[in-house]
């Protein structure tokens, strides 16, 4: 193709197909997509719609399911456990129930939501937004708020990591008294599958493509109240200096808008990069950095057992299950407790300095330790929901009894904040360094000055592979 005919064809691309990707900043024009396919972001290789073949109706029946588990889940005891001619019963709520009358008020209440309140919330927000969007019956505004709350919720809802915490419960149970398990904790695996499935198979460009679609952003019986953002010029014209192309956070379209508008399409605030992020990130570093040294010097439980009292510090446990032949869960803790921690505190510390120097070396590497400390950082929690466990079960009076100690609302307080710091730190930030240095580049916050890069194609784009020199990619591979 010539390279008239390029420019041309990838002017007639709407602004609807812009999207900016939310690790670089470059603004890229998504191309017509087939099921199956997946479109990346040219730069740093982000994955930014992987278009699914039953992006609605596999999503609605995973969630249904999960909403069966987890009513049975709420209600019923997952674990059983006797000794000393006495018997104790757990469920979700027993755990932090036993944590709040033992004067940990906060711990309790964070165990509470990420296991009981939040995976619910998920489950409904997603059902109602789907439901509605295939029956109509949902207000078009409610749809538009909830899917963006979904977002927001997903990293807190934590049915996945509650169960590897309870693998290691069951490891000290075992020590102690007879254990059962009951009919609930199958409830709660077949909850932690059908939600990975639901999550798995949700096509989120697909939820705000069909929103977009059905006019239920602009809906006239939903008047907003603050400014939104306006159809600006098409790609491709000259008067592009104002306003300034800022993409959304949440649904990642690109709105030409100034800041403090709101997203056209989801109402979301805009912002060319998140407010104060290295500030910010900074302060919820230094927190947990604080809060990281108390959490591993003081202990996280006592255990006392006729009449003989130990107390447990975070590698004291972990020496605990190496002496017990548990080198797999030793090593599992070990990981999520001491090692994740402390290379989330380390490498953010890392790109936080590397940002705020200015440096461009290693852009792509910086941008994969930054997921990677993004997806693994809730992992942490496996400790917080062992003790839970351990404090619910283990009521024995003088007989046995655990107790949890300050050195566990420590080190929640650390994974907590540390999530925190991860969630305002904005990755774009590093990119931004690459500004006035290769013009291929657009970002976000600029004025844009042509047409954007198109992303990953599929066979059925406007532009062809060889215009783009990359190709399609399998969703399946």
């Amino acid at each position: 193709m010539a390279e008239p005919d390029l420019v041309e064809a990838r002017a007639a691309y709407r602004l609807d197909h812009w999207r900016e990707c939310p690790d670089c900043g470059l603004v890229s024009a998504l191309p017509d997509m087939e099921p199956g396919l997946v479109a990346e972001c040219p730069r740093c290789r982000k994955t930014l719609w992987r278009m699914l073949r039953a992006p609605f109706s596999f999503p609605i029946a995973c969630g249904m399911a999960a909403t069966l588990f987890y009513a049975f889940a709420l209600v019923a005891p997952f674990l059983e456990i006797s000794a000393y001619g006495r018997f104790q019963l757990a469920r979700l709520e027993t755990g932090p129930d036993n944590l709040m009358s033992q004067g940990y008020l906060a711990l309790g209440m964070l165990v509470l939501a990420v296991t009981a309140v939040f995976p619910g919330v998920k489950l409904g927000i997603m059902l109602t937004t789907l439901i509605g969007l295939e029956t109509g019956f949902v207000p078009p505004r409610v749809s538009i708020a909830l899917f963006r709350l979904y977002h927001r919720i997903t990293p807190w809802s934590m049915i996945d990591v509650y169960l590897l915490g309870f693998l290691v419960a069951y490891t000290r149970l075992i020590a102690i008294a007879h254990v059962h398990l009951d009919t609930s904790l199958y409830a709660l695996i077949g909850l932690m599958v059908s939600m990975a499935a639901a999550d798995g198979a949700l096509d989120r460009e697909a939820v705000w493509r069909a929103l977009e679609r059905n006019d239920l952003a602009a809906d006239a019986r939903y008047i907003r109240r603050h400014p939104t953002a306006k159809v600006g010029p098409t790609p491709g014209e000259q008067e592009l200096a104002e306003p300034q192309v800022i993409g959304c956070h949440t649904c990642h379209l690109v709105n030409h808008a100034a800041p403090g508008d709101h997203c056209r399409r989801c109402d979301g605030l805009l912002h060319p990069r998140k407010h104060d992020s290295t500030a910010r990130t900074w302060a919820f570093l230094l927190a947990a950095l604080c809060l990281y040294i108390p959490a591993n010097i003081y202990p996280v439980m006592i255990i006392t057992q006729i009449g003989q009292t130990q107390s447990f510090t975070i590698m004291g446990g972990i020496k605990e299950l190496i002496d017990y032949g548990l080198l797999p869960l030793a090593a599992l803790v070990f990981v999520a407790s001491i090692t994740i921690p402390l290379a989330k505190l380390i490498t953010l510390a890392f790109l936080l300095i590397q940002t705020q120097r200015g440096r461009t070396t290693q852009l792509n590497g910086r941008t994969r330790a930054f997921r990677i400390i993004d997806f693994i950082g809730r992992w942490s929690m496996i400790d917080i929901f062992m003790i839970s466990i351990l404090v619910a079960l283990v009521r024995f009076d003088q007989f046995a009894q655990i107790t949890a100690q300050v050195g566990a609302p420590c080190f929640a307080g650390v994974v907590v904040l540390t999530m925190f710091a991860v969630m305002t730190f904005d990755p774009r930030t590093m990119w931004d360094a690459t500004r006035g240095q290769a013009a291929a580049y657009p970002t976000a916050g600029m004025p844009a000055a042509g047409p954007p890069t198109p992303a990953s194609p599929t066979p059925a784009s406007p532009l062809s592979a060889d215009d783009r020199g990359m190709g399609a990619k399998d969703a399946t591979a």
